[in-house]
């Protein structure tokens, strides 16, 4: 179990209220475990430590590969300030005044509990985002792995979802006018799905950002087919490609490709798809890729840097 004081947010630790000072100091961060939509509703307002419920304490980060380990706490039912027993921390001078006759330090400090949350599903997993920090500053991180270690905790390995590269930049003045509000709240939701969504989702929404995107793009050529906003991927790529057939415009031959690609993927989200055509399921790295075929596109129609 853990122990944090809340003035100093210096971190304690011991099998029980009787426990030793941590140097270095460990970040601790609030945490939410996302296993369906509903739960980003539970992310917590404040920073506070009075009101979460569960903690995450780190013990490395990697900053190249985005790699996390650390350990979940939990706050179990009873009081939250409770008072421990310490030798006096390395970060502090000694206070003799208050020191018992065994040389400890007694001091109310915020207490958590490891949270065995994994190890008590064994053996169904559980598939689940952790998510640290508040409503206004979150970070989402992917569970890779789950090990117990010697003291009974779990040992959890993250990898930061928000690796997944961001949208370019529009450039506003190249985008029609007519197109702009549509282009621009279907990228919205594009960008904040590759925040927090499923592979098969993100993939979905940047198929259809692609569609709708191109739709426009056809239109302001002035070579559009009829109903071009009610037609599908498959046919509004038809259309770009007999326009770089017929050489009467310019469009950039290598956007084509990233729209065939993202036409493709059209099976990986449905089951009865994936029979059809004997093809995997949707993996986080199949989402990146089809988010940066969306950016790529757009930077070779002119419409983004």
């Amino acid at each position: 179990m853990i122990g944090v004081d809340n003035n100093t947010w210096l971190v304690f630790e011991g099998v029980s209220n009787y426990g030793h000072g941590i140097w270095q100091t460990p970040i601790i961060s609030i945490a939410t475990l996302i296993t369906c939509d509903s739960d980003w509703g539970t992310l917590p307002a404040s920073a506070r430590l009075d009101n979460a419920h569960l903690v995450f304490r780190e013990d490395s980060f990697d900053p190249v590969t985005r790699v996390r380990r650390g350990r979940l706490y939990e706050w179990r039912d009873g009081a939250l300030n409770q008072t421990w027993y310490f030798p006096p921390h390395t970060a502090e001078p000694p206070d003799r005044n208050n020191m018992s006759m065994d040389g400890r330090l007694n001091r109310m400090l915020y207490t958590y509990h490891p949270a065995r949350i994994f190890g008590l599903a064994f053996p169904r997993p559980v598939r689940a985002q952790l998510v640290l920090g508040t409503q206004s500053a979150p970070t989402v991180w992917r569970i890779v792995s789950v090990e117990t270690i010697a003291s009974g905790e779990e040992l959890i390995t993250l990898h930061a979802r928000s690796t997944f590269g961001s949208l370019p930049e529009l450039i506003n003045d190249h985008i029609p006018k007519q197109a702009s509000p549509d282009v621009t709240t279907i990228l919205d939701k594009v960008a904040d799905a590759a925040f927090r969504s499923s592979p098969v989702s993100l993939i979905d929404l940047s198929r259809a950002a692609t569609t709708t995107v191109l739709a426009y793009w056809l239109e302001a050529s002035g070579d559009a087919p009829n109903n071009v906003h009610h037609l599908d991927l498959g046919d509004l790529l038809k259309a770009f490609e007999k326009q770089q057939s017929n050489g009467n415009t310019q469009p950039p031959s290598a956007a084509g490709s990233a729209i065939r690609l993202l036409q493709r993927f059209l099976s990986r989200g449905k089951p009865n798809e994936q029979k059809r055509y004997n093809t995997r399921p949707a993996t986080e790295e199949d989402a990146q890729f089809a988010l940066n075929a969306l950016g790529f596109l757009l930077r070779e129609l002119g419409w983004a840097r």
